[in-house]
């Protein structure tokens, strides 16, 4: 997928990511001004900041999570309200019945105000999880979409049953605009 950031374009294949205090990340930025990093801050606290790395290069963390990139659709516009939705399902069968459901979805995303991108990830892990990352214009946009008829056939997923083991949602906005 290519990707513009920082108004570079990039052809995207993994998100690498890591947590920490703006502090210690935000050194990450001086130190490899070369890579396409994203220093994301909490939207509703000043503690557990995300760096994004969208470079494709070789990790330089310590303690990374890495993303596959699945699906992706938008306009590659990396400003505003970023959401990560996480799922972490029972079984392969349960993540094909969602993936079915989630394809739906993506059908209409052209159709969701305010939305810039939206990626399905696939967790590098020992557990079967994944990620519905989003991008939006601003965090009304958001939750207008989770509140809105579109977003019901994913509904279930946001709670654990349904093939569901665990759910946890984080929302952020960009930290060194």
């Amino acid at each position: 997928m290519k990707i513009l950031v920082r108004g570079v374009t990039i052809m995207i294949n993994k998100i690498i990511s890591t947590f920490g205090s703006q502090a210690i990340l935000a050194k990450y930025l001086d130190r490899e001004p070369q890579r396409q990093l994203l220093l994301l801050k909490p939207s509703e606290s000043d503690e557990d900041f995300q760096l994004l790395d969208l470079s494709n290069q070789p990790t330089f963390f310590n303690s990374p999570l890495r993303y596959d990139v699945r699906y992706h659709i938008g306009t590659s516009n990396f400003t505003g309200f970023f959401s990560f939705l996480y799922l972490t399902f029972t079984t392969e069968d349960s993540v094909k019945v969602f993936r079915a459901q989630f394809d739906q979805l993506c059908k209409q995303a052209d159709q969701f105000i305010g939305l810039n991108d939206l990626f399905l990830l696939r967790v590098d892990a020992a557990r079967i999880e994944y990620v519905i990352f989003s991008i939006w214009q601003r965090d009304a946009d958001f939750f207008n979409w989770r509140n809105s008829t579109d977003f019901q056939q994913l509904k279930p997923y946001l709670r654990a049953g349904h093939g569901v083991q665990q759910f946890h949602q984080t929302n952020y906005v960009l930290a060194q605009e």
